[in-house]
């Protein structure tokens, strides 16, 4: 089937994909929330987090999540979100926001981000490269390890199988969505497709649009919770995943 005829067909389902993706993901264990909006999204992800007594949050990249405010949503009542995504973090520590999908901070000079992150770090770096990248990696992958919470954005869901699929090129969406004891995932209901095959196509699509790329570095596969939290092991379980694995699921247009 030509593409655009069955991204039209796929567009046509999408009620009948939702209510399966909902089914399948809740028989693997996940907990699947079909938000009314964004305000509804957010107040979902907070009253989960306040629930947990959760104090530091860390997310992965998400222009979804971005676009409806839930960072600054959770940081106004002192709940610490902290980006992973190398870009995004020194966009945050500028204060700023993301000044592009991919190349977050592709504007900053080294010099600059030298001293944003010695100021995060605690360390006097040099604005060196690989220097500036190991620190990077030492500083977020702890702050992962310390999260109450993770939060991720998906590029696309399964609906046969109940299936998150979340790319990425620095691998730090991996570790947000199994290290922390808690993972949510907000996506658009548009992002659902049929099958397996329906989503092997949309992740060459997307890549190809994006980075001119036949695949990204990291694709990972969620299909709800970690069972293994079952067994009364704490360092098993955060080892391989976490307890609690909620879907929030935006169908309305987002703004600001």
């Amino acid at each position: 089937m030509e593409l655009p005829k069955r991204r039209l067909e796929i567009a046509m389902r999408a009620k009948e994909l939702a209510e399966q993706f909902k089914a399948e993901a809740t028989r693997t264990g996940a907990i699947v929330y079909e938000a009314r909006d964004v305000t509804d999204a957010n107040n979902y992800v907070l009253k989960l987090a306040q629930e947990h007594n959760v104090k530091h949050i860390v997310k992965s990249k998400s222009m979804l999540i971005d676009e409806t405010g839930l960072r600054e949503r959770l940081e106004n009542v002192g709940i610490e979100v902290k980006e992973t995504d190398i870009g995004d973090w020194i966009a945050q520590l500028a204060g700023e926001r993301p000044v592009h999908m991919v190349e977050s901070s592709t504007h900053k000079t080294i010099e600059l981000v030298a001293e944003l992150l010695s100021k995060a770090t605690g360390e006097n770096l040099e604005p060196e490269p690989q220097v500036l990248l190991d620190a990077a990696r030492r500083y977020l992958r702890q702050s992962i390890i310390n999260a109450d919470m993770g939060i991720s954005g998906a590029n696309i869901a399964i609906a046969e199988t109940g299936t998150l699929i979340i790319m990425s090129n620095e691998g730090n969406d991996r570790l947000v969505a199994t290290l922390p004891p808690i993972h949510v995932t907000m996506l658009k209901s548009k992002g659902l497709v049929p099958t397996m095959e329906d989503a092997t196509a949309k992740l060459k699509e997307f890549n190809k649009k994006v980075t001119d790329r036949k695949m990204p570095s990291y694709v990972t596969y969620i299909s709800g919770r970690n069972t293994t939290a079952d067994i009364p092991s704490a360092l098993m379980a955060r080892a391989q995943g976490p307890a609690e694995e909620h879907v929030v699921l935006v169908d309305k247009a987002v703004s600001k």
